[in-house]
């Protein structure tokens, strides 16, 4: 037994050397650094006669010009100016941005003529689906959800200058009250039809991965 237990820690001890020298030279944690928008991945819309995509960015006044984050995974801080940096500011704003039109297969009869009188799809329909859309918003962590409280959705759109297979620019302002929310949170929001049927998700936050020529990343830099 002595024996078996002597080869056992003579083949222990190098291998706890090698792992402590390599955790000497382990290569140093990713930097992303943030710009004063902080994009939302684009979604599309489609429901059984309405087709379109929303697009989008966060956003809170300079709080994420220069805003960092370290690492990835289970590990993640933030810092800028060098200062960590744990908690949102007291409000974020998430604005969602595209078009909506009647999908391909909602006109039968060919491409829409918006102007027509008494069209199925004017621009009035188009608005009035617009109009009715429901949004709910909830934070999400590792813990689970938690529903945002006093939070405001203003839509916006323009039925100007129509033309055959005009689509609406459509705009939704939706600002969140966040004191003392942390960064590792994501702002989850749904998207709902008239009928209640969800459309879409739009996740917010800083963890999400960010399109490359959004952001800065900075490589072969140790975290400080």
């Amino acid at each position: 037994m002595k024996v078996v237990f002597a080869r056992k820690w003579t083949l222990a001890v190098p291998a706890a050397i090698l792992l402590a020298g390599s955790s000497l030279y382990a290569a140093p944690r990713k930097k992303t650094q943030f710009e004063m928008f902080v994009p939302v991945a684009p979604q599309p819309i489609k429901s059984d006669r309405y087709c379109g995509n929303l697009s989008g960015a966060l956003s809170a006044g300079d709080f994420f010009d220069g805003l960092v984050r370290i690492g990835d995974g289970k590990s993640v801080e933030f810092r800028k100016d060098k200062q960590p940096v744990r908690e949102f500011p007291s409000k974020i704003a998430v604005a969602l941005a595209g078009s909506i039109t009647p999908c391909p297969n909602a006109a039968p009869d060919g491409p829409v003529n918006y102007v027509q009188p008494g069209n199925g799809s004017s621009p009035q329909t188009v608005n009035e689906f617009i109009n009715g859309l429901k949004f709910t918003a909830v934070w999400k962590n590792r813990d689970g959800v938690q529903p945002v409280q006093n939070w405001s959705v203003i839509k916006s759109n323009s039925s100007d200058k129509w033309r055959i297979n005009d689509q609406i620019p459509t705009r939704f302002a939706i600002q969140v009250p966040s004191q003392g929310v942390p960064l590792t949170n994501q702002l989850v929001i749904s998207v709902y039809a008239p009928s209640g049927v969800k459309l879409c998700t739009f996740t917010a936050g800083l963890l999400s991965r960010i399109p490359k020529h959004h952001l800065k990343t900075i490589h072969g830099q140790q975290s400080e």
